[in-house]
């Protein structure tokens, strides 16, 4: 159902929505929100799109999650100069809320005061609550695809000496079928060593990976390396009932005592139980996401999942969200599908215009209400 979300390219994204797929129109939105236009005091302007947006903001908010911030930033800059007579604010806001999110403060002061002109009206203050920010050191990432062969081995290499100095690495497995004995042998070496050296590792594309090895062993491809991955993908992914059952195989097909559970080391920053990213605000609960949502964020995701469980109602904030990466939006979705049933009521709340547009483009607004964020 969502293949098209997993294309490499933003402008595969672009030609899909724009084939006039009537499910994916935008749904309501607030516009110059603040905190009294929710009792009906005033300050907000209701729009209930009924055509979708405008296509240069469809493609600024794509651009802008495929990480290319400048073009995205030009491509909006450019709609304001040549549409002088829009009165639309949504371009603004959307201009406004990156410049924050990637912390340039002098285009916004310049765009603010173009506002004020325009509109006759107070502009919004300078307050980011998230920024894009340059990683202090790169965390190293190793992409596995469907073959494993000199140049994969070279990349390996340096992956392991980029390791040795990282807090963390990242390896992803999205796109790696069950893997041949040669494969399973060098990821396996890889994955011990870098136990050996105590470094947290966040497996990317996991639950899926394990499910192909667990198939490669029903249809009997599946050697003694292999199995020792497949033991390994599951304690890294925390799934130790998992890896028990699997460890009980593995000491039966081949007479030999099994690796022992551990579980995995934290990732910096991924800390936080769910009750310390949740919060009791107003009618309903609140769970907050953070950063940028992208490849390797099941594991947020699936916090949310669960903290959903037991709740009728749920807001997601958004405010500490930069940007939602391209690559994750099927992942979004798909989590949203699931949290939506059962009637559940969710809202995405305080996001910045730039991942709240995203959102309306790709049917966000079919299983959530998608609300924009505090100005001051």
């Amino acid at each position: 159902m969502f293949s098209f979300f997993r294309k490499d390219k933003p402008e595969d994204l672009m030609a899909f929505l724009k084939e006039g797929q009537p499910e994916f129109a935008a749904g309501p939105s607030y516009t110059l929100a603040n905190s009294a236009g929710e009792s009906g005091e005033g300050g907000i302007e209701v729009q209930e799109a009924g055509g979708g947006l405008v296509p240069e903001f469809e493609e600024a908010a794509v651009l802008y999650a495929n990480g290319k911030v400048g073009e995205a930033a030009a491509l909006l800059n450019r709609f304001l100069l040549d549409h002088p007579d829009n009165r639309d604010p949504l371009p603004w806001f959307m201009l406004f809320d990156l410049y924050e999110a990637s912390n340039q403060p002098e285009p916004f002061e310049d765009a603010a005061v173009d506002y004020a002109v325009k509109f006759e009206h107070s502009p919004p203050t300078w307050a980011p609550r998230g920024q894009l920010k340059v990683a202090a050191q790169p965390v190293p990432l190793l992409s596995c695809g469907e073959k494993f062969g000199n140049v994969e081995r070279v990349k390996l290499q340096r992956f392991l000496q980029d390791a040795r100095e990282a807090p963390f690495v990242r390896m992803d497995v999205s796109k790696c079928p069950a893997p041949d004995e040669e494969t399973a042998k060098a990821l396996y070496d890889s994955i011990a060593q870098l136990e050996r050296w105590a470094k947290p590792v966040e497996l990317i594309g996991g639950p899926g990976f394990v499910v192909r090895i667990a198939a490669a062993h029903q249809g009997e491809r599946l050697g003694e390396t292999g199995w020792l991955l497949w033991l390994s993908a599951l304690r890294l992914l925390g799934k130790e009932a998992d890896f028990e059952d699997t460890a009980v195989g593995y000491a039966v097909r081949f007479e030999l005592s099994p690796p022992s559970y551990l579980p995995p080391l934290p990732l910096p920053g991924r800390g936080n139980t769910v009750l310390e990213e949740a919060r009791v605000d107003g009618a309903g609960w609140v769970f907050s996401l953070s950063g940028i949502i992208g490849p390797g964020s099941e594991i947020q995701l699936g916090e949310l999942s669960r903290f959903a469980e037991s709740r009728k109602q749920i807001d997601i904030d958004l405010s500490r969200v930069t940007r939602i990466d391209f690559a994750a939006v099927g992942l979004l979705l798909e989590t949203l599908i699931n949290l939506a049933q059962g009637d559940r009521k969710i809202r995405f709340i305080e996001g910045n215009e730039m991942v709240n547009t995203l959102l309306k483009i790709v049917g966000a607004s079919q299983f959530a209400a998608v609300l924009g964020r505090t100005r001051i």
